[in-house]
């Protein structure tokens, strides 16, 4: 068989499908933004305070009295003063993980 330069120099391109590596790169970042945008209020930390039954009811039940400055206490100021502790969240983090898929393919 001949030496094929042309085929040789592609790179990651072809021995991935073509996807690139900075498509990989920032499709892991977009992925991981995704999960993080949404979990606050899949967690329970929503913008009407802590939701009823829900794992950050739980901790809040074993933590009784909530330090200020606590990792609960600002997850439960994310989840009451931004938008990820209100449905957009999760619909922020649905798009990010969308787009880091799609990153992934680029």
């Amino acid at each position: 068989m001949l030496h094929d330069e042309k085929t040789e120099s592609s790179g990651i391109n072809a021995e991935y499908g073509g996807a690139s590596a900075a498509g990989i790169a920032g499709g892991a970042t977009a992925v991981a933004t995704g999960v993080a945008a949404a979990t606050p209020w899949f967690a329970g930390f929503t913008s009407a305070g802590v939701a009823a039954g829900s794992a950050a009811a739980a901790a809040q039940a074993a933590i009784g009295n909530v330090a200020a400055g606590s990792a609960f206490s600002v997850l439960q100021t994310i989840g009451a003063t931004t938008i990820l502790g209100t449905v957009g969240g999760p619909i922020l983090g649905a798009v990010a993980l969308a787009g880091g898929v799609g990153g992934c393919l680029l």
